[in-house]
């Protein structure tokens, strides 16, 4: 009767809108991983179905997540993302279970599995940085100091990966939650001047970070098969799409099914379609920000709009990559492209802001 009470008050004390929100962009999800798989099961002789039977297996962790993760109470939620966070740390260290992929150890393997820890370092690191943060503006001791040498922890590993677009994700969050939290100017100006010497650092010593750089503002140095064949999928799905399977020029993109799910999504179900995806991630937003706009405590506030935000800014990097409004990034689209990292990542941010906007 108990587990049955507690259900009954979870129900009725999350946001459903935001719940709802992501069920459906994980169905979507699921829907193009099954039109975008099959050409990849084929080119690297996997049999039919394998990735789409995969996905379905993220999908329902993902929602196990999505439960537990909204029913911690904020104490549990932060002694789980310090843990979490600091486990993740130590196993992007360990080379021995890395697997390298395009150039970047961003991988552990394990058994028929690859772990990305930083997509897992995202919603812990913003949970942890509020936290300081707001003991920080409470107490005025070395707090701060303390969140930036967990942020250069963080940095140190996504350069060594490297993995340069998870890095600017980080930093423009990071950036913002400092702004909410109201910090003095003059931690400002400190924290983009050392954000500016980690990207002169990357341009200067990454070949293929200098490359895609170079390569967007003179696209004659370089191949751009990718970023033209998602142009020509957007532009021949026109409204409505050429129908689910239907795609041609989505289809010989090599990450379709991953990076460029949106191309696919564009070219086979419309201009119509893209437009509702978008505005599930704006409900998101919405729904986050309209709750915290009351909010007295400042740990929930940082915490729950700096977790919409890295949602958000993943979104707006993935989809302009897309576009070609920015150099590519190989990055997902939140609840939409394949990958179980990305999923489980993206699902405990969900978890964690109904925990956070849970009515009293």
């Amino acid at each position: 009767m108990n587990i049955i009470r507690e259900i009954k008050n979870w129900w009725w004390s999350i946001d459903k809108w935001i719940l709802f929100s992501s069920i459906l962009l994980l169905l979507f999800g699921l829907m193009l991983t099954l039109s975008g798989s099959s050409k990849i099961e084929y080119k690297y002789d996997y049999p039919a179905g394998y990735l789409f039977n995969k996905q379905i297996i993220f999908v329902l962790v993902s929602l196990l997540v999505i439960l537990i993760s909204s029913m911690l109470s904020v104490k549990n939620l932060i002694f789980f993302s310090i843990s979490t966070f600091f486990i993740f740390i130590i196993l992007s260290f360990l080379p021995l279970f890395q697997e390298e992929i395009k150039g970047a150890s961003r991988w552990i393997k394990f058994f028929n599995f690859s772990i990305q820890p930083s997509e897992f370092l995202k919603p812990t690191f913003i949970i942890m940085s509020a936290l300081l943060l707001s003991r920080y503006k409470k107490k005025a001791d070395n707090s701060f100091f303390l969140n930036f040498l967990l942020f250069s922890l963080l940095g140190f590993v996504l350069f060594l990966q490297p993995d340069f677009g998870m890095f600017v994700l980080f930093f423009l969050t990071w950036l913002i939650q400092l702004i909410l939290a109201g910090l003095p100017f003059k931690f400002m100006f400190f924290i983009i001047l050392f954000g500016s010497l980690i990207f002169i650092m990357s341009f200067l010593t990454h070949e293929h970070i200098r490359f895609r750089i170079l390569n967007y503002f003179n696209s004659d140095i370089g191949d751009n098969y990718q970023v033209n064949k998602a142009i020509e999928s957007f532009s021949n799905g026109g409204f409505f799409g050429t129908g689910l399977g239907g795609g041609f020029f989505s289809k010989r993109l090599p990450d379709v099914h991953s990076d460029f799910i949106f191309a696919l999504a564009g070219e086979e179900l419309g201009f119509v379609f893209l437009c509702f995806i978008i505005f599930l991630y704006i409900i998101l937003f919405y729904r986050v920000v309209s709750s915290m706009v009351n909010e007295k405590n400042l740990f929930v506030f940082l915490s729950a709009s700096s977790l919409i935000l890295i949602l958000i800014f993943q979104c707006l990097i993935n989809i302009s990559s897309a576009l070609n409004l920015i150099p590519t990034k190989g990055m997902t689209l939140p609840f939409l492209s394949y990958g179980g990292s990305s999923l489980l990542s993206c699902s405990l941010i969900i978890g964690f802001l109904l925990a956070l906007t849970k009515k009293n």
